[in-house]
Parts: structure tokens; C-alpha cells; sequence
């Protein structure tokens, strides 16, 4: 192909009102291609890109800022988005690998001709379609009969699709210029297949003499029908018209694109129908949230399977990468039988994940998190602080740096972004509780420690009996631990003899691993310790 040809379809990009990259973001794009057609495209390394688009000076390190490898991400998902929205036609594409800035030039396959195409039904929308965490936002109808409040609802659409932007996974455009969804399925789908999205949000407008409403719901294209609704109120003074979009917004962006949310639930339940070599890698990622929810033996092992299938299928995927470094974190916290060197092994995977993906809320939480149990708490804070700036109205990550800030000794900060996670998501995992636990058992509040210790398992391993038994033992209450004790030995035969080991894997502050010791020997545990 031409060198005109492809300036012609960069030309084309960044004139389309689908592109939606900002200023630096066009400028990176440009200069890549510009610099790939000039013969330097052995030269684009993040030095040149930083120096050359983003003003940095000739003492750039990329590994104290990563300015390049974000941008790079988010021009990435530009372009797939584009791409999958408006330049489907196109002559040409122009893709940027993951791992590295040099662009390619692909012509897309010859599509072939309607008569010698297997048919289709209109009631089944494209299947690559269907499967992606793909959502348009559409305009939101004014029934009030009022134009004046349409300026309300173009206001409360950019919110929801900036809201929608903190999410990663899912691709999320708005539907200028298109009717509101429709009612029946059949356009629903159609209209879902134009736009290339698998899920429509959208609502409306009502007012009484003193108050507006908005409804907004959530449909399916597989389906054509709607999954999810709901109503929020709001008094019509102009004061606080901002705030009560914003609000409405990351409520509404919350329950259906998060971690635990609708659109994630219901692509998580079809994923599982599944084996693991036949699932992409966004569904892997959702069998790996399905584990992090309910933490069973059984989950587990399935993550793990579809995760490595997943890296060995597309390495450059950060996440991913970073999600195996969690399972074998977890071997080690639950020593896991079978698995050699999990924390060196979690280590490798969560660096890797957070050098393809340093924009990512997971891969930096987890880094926090390996970070943790390799016994650097000071890394382990900063990195948690990094993690929730990317995303600070996540509920999952919220409580997920919670926790790990918990651990880190934090307990302040920490157990407050436990507290808030477990108000925002009635739905959160179980395991947030842990970080409470130990917040009260430190504080020896052994009754609260207890309360909230049975609302943690059953999970995966010996720390839940523990967490149970310690307090009460500590509450001299040794009748009652006895059935923990029991499990315990069942459970991990060896605990005894590693009592200190085990614990410190986890919990990283001397005297609490002192004091759960003391409480283990109360309930009935014969521990043994070993001068070294």
C-alpha cells in the first residue's frame, strides 16, 4: 500500500468525530505514523515519543514516568474503538501492537459477497459483537414537554460517558444522532448491530410540579430486552443541577459496568457455559472476577486454567497477567499444594502486568498487593494510593485497596475504604471483611472480630476456621472454637508446627501475628515454636 494511502486513512481518523483522542493523543498517533513512513520506525522507543510529542527533556525515565505507556494504551483504545464504530469500511487500518509504538498497516480481508455468504437471520446479531463489554449511551427522551430541560440530560449523557471511560473493559461510545432505543427486539438489535455495541443505555425525563425523574435502563441486544432500570429524583431548581448529574451518573455507571456489576454478571454467567480454550480473553478476566467474588477451590483451579490459555493466546495483555499473579499470591497465602515458588512466581507476573498496562486499576492494585506479601509495606502503600486515583468511585477497587492498606498497617485510611466499599455494593466480596477483622482483633474488640470473621467464609483454606477460633479464644470461649480447631487440624494438619509462618504471610505487623497466636493456643491449638 501507498505511503499516500495510509496518510490518507490517518487523515480520515483524526477527522472522524468518532475518534475521540485528545489533542496529545492525535499528535502521538500522527507522529508514529509519520515517523514509521520516513524510515525511522527503528527509533520509536518511549525516549523519542516522550521528547518528541510530550515536551519531556533528554533526562526522561520511563520507569519513573510512564506518561508514554499510558498514552500508548489509551491511543490503543481509541483506535479498537473507532475502528469497531465507524471505520469498519475502511480501506485500511492502522493498529499499534501491545508492547511496542510502531504502528502496522493492515487492508482488511476482501468481505464476501451476499450470495455467496451462509445467511443470517435478523434476529441474531454478529456474534463478535454480542461478546464484547461494548455500550452505547443513547439520548435520553424529554417527556416533560419542556426544551428547557433538555440541556439537563445532554449534561447527564457526557456524564455517563465519562463515568463510563473510568472502566476500562468496556468499549462505550454515545449515540449522537440516533433515535432513543427503541421498543421492540428486532430494532433494538438492529440498532445495536449499527452502532456495534452489545448493550443500550438509555431513559427518560419526567417532572410533577415540583421534582424531575429520570429512568434509565439497561438492554440487551442478544435478547432485545430489557436487564436492568431504575429512578432517581431530583428537585428542579437549577442549584446543584451539576451535582445531581454527577451523582446520578457514577450510580447508574457503578451498578451496571462495574467489576460486580450487570453487564459483567451476565457475560460472566454465559462465559462459564464454556471451556477454557475456547473463551477470549475478556471472558478469562470474567471467570477470573467470578473467583475474586466467591474464592472456592473449584474457581480457582478454573481461572487458572482459562487465565494461562489466556497469556499464552494474547501475552501482551497486562491484566491478565497480572490476574495469574493473584492466583499464585493467593497459592501462597493458602499454601497451596503443587505449586513451586508462587510468590517469586506472582512477583514476575504482577511486574509484567503493570509494565504493559501501567493505566490499569488492576494490575497497579495487585502490584500493592504482591508488593504486601513480599514484606515492602512502603511500596505496597504508595502503590495502593496510585491504584485508586485511577478509579477512586470503583466499589471493587475501593474496597480492594482498602483491604491491602489494612494489611500494610494503614488501618485508618484502609478500613475506611473497606467501609465505604461494603456501603456503596451490598454485593461485595466477603473477603473485605478480613481487613475489618483484623482492624477490631488488633484493637481487641474480639466480639466484633468474631462477627465479622463469620461473615467471611467459607472460602478457600485454613484462614477462615483461624479467624474464628482466634478471638474466641481470646474471648476464653474454647467450647465454642472448638469446631474451628477442628476444621483447622483437618484442614491444615501442619499448622501447629507453622503457625508464625503462615500467619506472617499475610499479616505483616509482628505483635498481631503475636496476639492471633495467643488466641490460637486459647481456643485449643497446641502450637510449637522453634527458637531459630
Amino acid at each position: 500500500m501507498s505511503h499516500e494511502a495510509i496518510r490518507d486513512e490517518l487523515n480520515r481518523v483524526l477527522a472522524s468525530r468518532e475518534f475521540h483522542a485528545t489533542e496529545r493523543g492525535r499528535e502521538f498517533l500522527r507522529f508514529v505514523v509519520e515517523e514509521t513512513l520516513a524510515g525511522h520506525a527503528d527509533q520509536l522507543k518511549g525516549f523519542t515519543i516522550a521528547t518528541g510529542v510530550f515536551g519531556r527533556d533528554k533526562d526522561f525515565d520511563p520507569g519513573h514516568d510512564p506518561i508514554v505507556r499510558i498514552q500508548a494504551g489509551r491511543l490503543r483504545r481509541e483506535l479498537e474503538r473507532y475502528y469497531l464504530v465507524a471505520g469498519g469500511s475502511d480501506p485500511i487500518r492502522i493498529d499499534i501492537p501491545k508492547g511496542r509504538y510502531v504502528p502496522f498497516f493492515v487492508e482488511p480481508p476482501v468481505v464476501t459477497s451476499p450470495a455467496d455468504a451462509p445467511p443470517q437471520t435478523p434476529e441474531s446479531p454478529d456474534s463478535r459483537v454480542l461478546a464484547s463489554p461494548s455500550l452505547a449511551v443513547m439520548p435520553l427522551t424529554n417527556v416533560t414537554g419542556d426544551p428547557d430541560h433538555a440541556y439537563f440530560l445532554d449534561g447527564l449523557v457526557s456524564e455517563l460517558a465519562v463515568e463510563l471511560g473510568r472502566y476500562q473493559d468496556i468499549i462505550a461510545i454515545r449515540g449522537t444522532n440516533t433515535p432513543p432505543t427503541p421498543d421492540t427486539p428486532a430494532d433494538i438489535k438492529k440498532l445495536a448491530a449499527s452502532l456495534g455495541v452489545r448493550f443500550l443505555l438509555g431513559g427518560s425525563l419526567r417532572k410533577d410540579p415540583e421534582t424531575a425523574k429520570v429512568t434509565l435502563n439497561l438492554t440487551d441486544a442478544a435478547t432485545g430486552r430489557q436487564i436492568w432500570a431504575d429512578a432517581y429524583k431530583h428537585r428542579l431548581d437549577t442549584t446543584g443541577l451539576i451535582t445531581t448529574q454527577e451523582q446520578i451518573a457514577h450510580d447508574v455507571i457503578t451498578t451496571i459496568a462495574g467489576e460486580s456489576g450487570i453487564i459483567s454478571q451476565r457475560l460472566s454467567r454465559e462465559s462459564r457455559k464454556k471451556p477454557p480454550t475456547d473463551l477470549t480473553t475478556y471472558e478469562a478476566m470474567l471467570r477470573y472476577h467470578h473467583y475474586m467474588v466467591v474464592m472456592t477451590p473449584d474457581t480457582h483451579e478454573d481461572a487458572f486454567a482459562t487465565l494461562q490459555a489466556a497469556i499464552e493466546r494474547e501475552p501482551e495483555y497486562g491484566p491478565a497477567w497480572s490476574a495469574l499473579a493473584n492466583l499464585f499470591a493467593h497459592a501462597y497465602v493458602f499454601d497451596a499444594p503443587g505449586i513451586a515458588a508462587p510468590l517469586d512466581t506472582a512477583w514476575e507476573y504482577a511486574r509484567k502486568g503493570a509494565a504493559l498496562e501501567p493505566g490499569n486499576q488492576l494490575t497497579r492494585a495487585i502490584m500493592a498487593y504482591v508488593y504486601l506479601l513480599r514484606g515492602d509495606t512502603e511500596a505496597s502503600l504508595l502503590e495502593g494510593e496510585v491504584a485508586l486515583a485511577l478509579n477512586p468511585n470503583s466499589p471493587y477497587y475501593t474496597g480492594t485497596i482498602g483491604y491491602v492498606l489494612v494489611l500494610s498497617g494503614d488501618f485508618e485510611r484502609g478500613r475506611a475504604l473497606v467501609d465505604k466499599a461494603i456501603a456503596l455494593n451490598p454485593c461485595h466480596p466477603r473477603w473485605f471483611h478480613h481487613a475489618c477483622w483484623l482492624d477490631h482483633f488488633r484493637q481487641g474488640e474480639y466480639d466484633a472480630a468474631y462477627r465479622e470473621a463469620r461473615m467471611t467464609g467459607p472460602q478457600i483454606g485454613f484462614w477462615d476456621p483461624a479467624l474464628c477460633a482466634a478471638p474466641l479464644g481470646q474471648l476464653g470461649r474454647a467450647s465454642e472454637a472448638k469446631a474451628f480447631i477442628q476444621e483447622l487440624r483437618r484442614l491444615k494438619p501442619d499448622l501447629e508446627s507453622r503457625a508464625r509462618e503462615l500467619m506472617s504471610r499475610s499479616i505483616k505487623i509482628e505483635d498481631i501475628v503475636d496476639q492471633f497466636i495467643d488466641g490460637l493456643r486459647r481456643a485449643g491449638l497446641k502450637i510449637v515454636e522453634t527458637e531459630c
